[in-house]
């Protein structure tokens, strides 16, 4: 049922849903004939020299005879949608484009879900759980030891700290910015002696979670968030409890060994100069991946713009996801995308509610370690 309840659609769209949508998009949507050509392409029919289905030919189920028993209107599953993602992977399909193909099944599913023509859309789960991570002629390409070399060759504790935190965890620049102690609990009486001394209350999502750190939803960029007008935004979908290894641990615990002291709302990251304030917007950027990615010799140039804080959420995503990377241990697609914050799905409840086994069992098990302490 459409949310707007029972509009009584186009029959057509239940007869005939290809024509039907087809026709929408040249008459409704007035989209250009080129990309009118590549909907029908991947939607309908492929061209007779590529190397991939369209979506209505793929996924078909015929018997020994050629004819047609079953098609995506009958049975339409997650198993069909990977594998239609993975026959686009294997005709070697550069990322953009089976992203933008991907995007045109699920916008075609999408229309039709609306109407109760079906009762899925497989291909939007398949998108939400893909970090379509497109090539990039500036990338770099470095080593989970590599990485480890660059954190322990920093002095800088605070630095150390914050590529640590990035690197472990995936997390985007706003939200590593926007921490404050509150928000994170190490189970460590030095930290239990720091909140005593500054009167901090852990928020619920982690007073109970020894090792976590929780990252909200908020704020939004140029919001008031406890108090102080925040420079860059979260973007998160939804607040996420994040497993701290002893690896991170010892890195946090060695910088608020130092960090000067702040007062309400506590930021975790300050620029020590006058009186301590939350780190300067740009600092976590030209500082830690620029200056000293240069000063250790990670890489040649820092003003490239190949190295990032936001490259550690792509090393993050590659070297935890299954078959990918630099890393041996993995965990489940679906969990790498919870820490990272992409989608709020049902699949996201389960790791909310069974946090414990589903997420920080899971996570400790597989984490790389760089050996900065060995």
């Amino acid at each position: 049922m459409s949310k707007y309840g029972d509009l009584n659609f186009d029959e057509q769209w239940y007869n005939e849903p290809i024509k039907k949508y087809l026709n929408h998009k040249h008459t409704v949507d007035d989209v250009t004939s080129k990309r009118f050509d590549a909907i029908h392409n991947i939607v309908v029919e492929s061209p007779d020299t590529c190397e991939w289905e369209a979506w209505d030919e793929f996924v078909i189920e015929e018997d020994e005879e050629g004819n047609v028993v079953t098609t995506w209107r009958d049975e339409m599953t997650l198993a069909d949608a990977r594998a239609f993602k993975q026959q686009l992977e294997d005709a070697e399909l550069g990322s953009r484009s089976i992203e933008e193909k991907l995007r045109m099944v699920q916008s075609f599913l999408k229309e039709l879900l609306e109407r109760d023509v079906i009762e899925s859309n497989p291909v939007a789960y398949v998108c939400d759980e893909t970090d379509f991570d497109h090539d990039d002629r500036n990338k770099i390409d470095r080593t989970v030891i590599e990485i480890g070399e660059f954190l322990r060759a920093i002095p800088n504790l605070q630095q150390r700290g914050m590529g640590v935190t990035f690197a472990k965890t995936g997390i985007r620049i706003g939200e590593n910015y926007n921490i404050d102690l509150p928000f994170l609990h190490l189970d460590h009486e030095i930290y239990y002696n720091i909140l005593d001394q500054h009167d901090v209350t852990l928020v619920d999502e982690v007073a109970d979670h020894p090792d976590t750190l929780y990252i909200p939803s908020e704020p939004t960029i140029g919001d008031t968030f406890r108090g102080e007008k925040r420079l860059i935004g979260n973007k998160r979908k939804r607040g996420t409890k994040i497993p701290v290894d002893g690896e991170m641990k010892k890195a946090l615990l060695d910088w608020l060994a130092v960090r000067p002291e702040t007062s309400y709302p506590h930021p975790l990251w300050v620029d020590a100069r006058g009186k301590p304030t939350r780190i300067g917007k740009a600092n976590p950027n030209t500082k830690l991946t620029n200056y000293w990615a240069e000063e250790t010799g990670l890489v040649d140039d820092g003003d490239t713009g190949a190295f990032t804080p936001h490259w550690f959420r792509h090393f993050f995503t590659t070297n935890m996801k299954p078959g990918r990377g630099h890393h041996d241990d993995s965990i489940a697609p679906s969990l790498v995308k919870y820490i990272r914050g992409d989608v709020e799905d049902d699949i996201m409840e389960v790791y909310t509610h069974e946090w414990g086994d589903q997420v920080r069992e899971q996570y400790l098990n597989a984490i790389y370690q760089f050996g900065i302490y060995d």
